[in-house]
């Protein structure tokens, strides 16, 4: 059961981001804006709260904007292939039997 308190602990990171007061284009650039892309991206390198950004864009599968210094186009990847193995090394596909 989630208790007021941890609900406010889990979201309350945003408080302490760096792009709070940032234009929202800055983190929603129209496609191509390389510019603008970098800028966010420079702006989230360093930010605090950067990896709870993150994990909170890829739980909630943000699909726009540029969130814990992650692309659209990188978070759409990572949630295609999935979490990372325990160890953080790639998972090695196991070899077919030919029993």
């Amino acid at each position: 059961m989630t208790t007021a308190l941890s609900t406010h602990l889990a979201v309350s990171w945003w408080q302490a981001a760096y792009c709070r007061g940032a234009a929202i284009e800055t983190f929603f650039p129209p496609p191509g804006d390389e510019a603008t892309v970098q800028r966010a991206l420079s702006i989230c390198a360093r930010c605090p709260v950067r990896i709870p950004c993150r994990r909170y864009a890829l739980s909630h599968r943000e699909r726009h904007g540029i969130w814990g210094g992650l692309t659209e186009e990188t978070r759409a990847t990572l949630m295609r292939i999935g979490p990372p193995s325990p160890t953080g090394l790639p998972v090695k596909s196991q070899p077919q039997s030919d029993d």
